[in-house]
């Protein structure tokens, strides 16, 4: 290696998962000189970007503030997509059910009807005609969006990961940032292997964003989330794209349990319950973590109350992280403290499917310092003072 010492960048990226790879893709796009410094290998099973399938839909029930953006999200997937053989993004359709008093329901209306977003609404009636394997509650309603699907999140980071060195990036794996600092018009970062200088640093750490990002004044709280895979019974193409949306149940309001078509090389039907677990330190979920067998069952109970007769045994069962913001929504542009500092974090367990623009974003505040993207709620400034 040579010494590192030496080298200088224009941007240096810190944290190479989710949205890190797509901001190195990025930046090398535009002609930047780029390093981007990872801890693990690419991709990983140690953060929030691994386990097959992450939902991608456009009337967010969250906050209707996030459709521009996931409009500009689509665009740059599709165009990812393109430039690859390996498929990573599938249209599926999404069916969102729950309580119209709930969150879920009025909230996709809400962002639909605002952003004149296609869609329908079924009863549980039409959600049984329409996809026999669901049973719902008749109090219950259904929210139907055609342009929903899912990302396979690490084929989407290799991807984005083989464009950026294609581009001219340095991708630094398995090499760990120990601290950095900020001086006038540069940035100094130090690991575990080197030292580098460039005039921007953009951080993108998921779970150890708090521990790199010092600063944001604002606690982060990173939880196990708990996934599974069942054998899907019965005739498989029922469970197909085309055949089986990507689902949200809300069974916890304003919370729930969500899952996926199922496509060749998969493990089985996916569940997984949307809502903070328990708050472990990142450190702590150091490779694929077997959740305990009350876990599981938990799960199962899910697949057998609303896809009767669909789960058989466990093929696989899976850990990962949510870092959770204070209000739930991102935290993304411009270090409250430190010039020449940018950081995405904080998504809450919702942030894959906004990672292709958030790479766009974190760009353009690096090279341009600003976006024409509508980011401002999601500021790191709305936590100081």
């Amino acid at each position: 290696m040579q010494d590192s010492s030496r080298q200088r960048f224009d941007v240096i990226v810190a944290g190479v998962g989710s949205v890190g790879s797509a901001t190195c893709h990025q930046l090398a796009g535009k002609g930047a000189k780029v390093l981007g410094i990872e801890q693990f290998t690419i991709p990983h099973h140690y953060g929030s970007h691994h386990g097959n399938s992450r939902m991608i839909r456009m009337a967010y029930y969250e906050h209707p503030d996030y459709v521009p953006l996931l409009e500009r999200a689509y665009k740059l997937w599709n165009e990812l997509q393109e430039s690859t053989t390996e498929r990573f993004f599938y249209i599926t359709g999404g069916l969102y059910i729950g309580s119209p008093d709930g969150s879920i329901f009025p909230g996709s209306l809400k962002s639909a009807h605002e952003h004149h977003l296609d869609h329908s609404i079924l009863n549980a009636q039409q959600i049984s005609d329409r996809y026999p394997v669901l049973q719902i509650s008749e109090n219950y309603s259904g929210f139907h969006e055609d342009q929903a699907g899912f990302l396979i999140p690490e084929q989407a980071v290799s991807a984005y990961v083989r464009s950026a060195m294609e581009h001219g990036a340095v991708i630094n794996q398995e090499e760990k940032l120990i601290s950095w600092d900020t001086f006038p018009g540069h940035v100094e970062v130090k690991t575990n292997k080197g030292s580098y200088r460039a005039g921007h640093l953009v951080i993108t750490a998921g779970a150890w964003s708090s521990k790199i990002a010092h600063g944001l004044e604002c606690q982060l709280n990173v939880t196990r989330q708990v996934m599974a895979w069942f054998e899907p019974l019965g005739a498989q193409e029922r469970f197909a794209p085309g055949n089986f949306p990507c689902w949200f149940i809300e069974t916890e309001p304003p919370f729930g349990h969500y899952g996926f078509p199922v496509i060749a090389g998969d493990p089985g039907l996916k569940v997984a319950l949307h809502r903070p677990g328990e708050v472990i330190s990142p450190e702590g979920l150091q490779g694929v973590c077997k959740p305990p067998p009350e876990e599981i069952e938990q799960l199962r109970a899910i697949l057998d109350k609303y896809f009767p007769g669909c789960a058989g045994g466990l093929t696989r069962a899976s850990t990962c992280m949510y870092t959770n913001s204070p209000d739930g929504h991102f935290i993304v542009g411009h270090h409250p403290v430190h010039n020449h500092v940018s950081i995405a974090c904080g998504m809450s367990g919702h942030g894959f499917k906004f990672s292709s623009v958030l790479g766009e974003i974190l760009s353009d505040l690096a090279l341009e310092g600003r976006t024409s993207m509508p980011i401002e709620f999601l500021s790191p400034q709305r936590y100081s003072g």
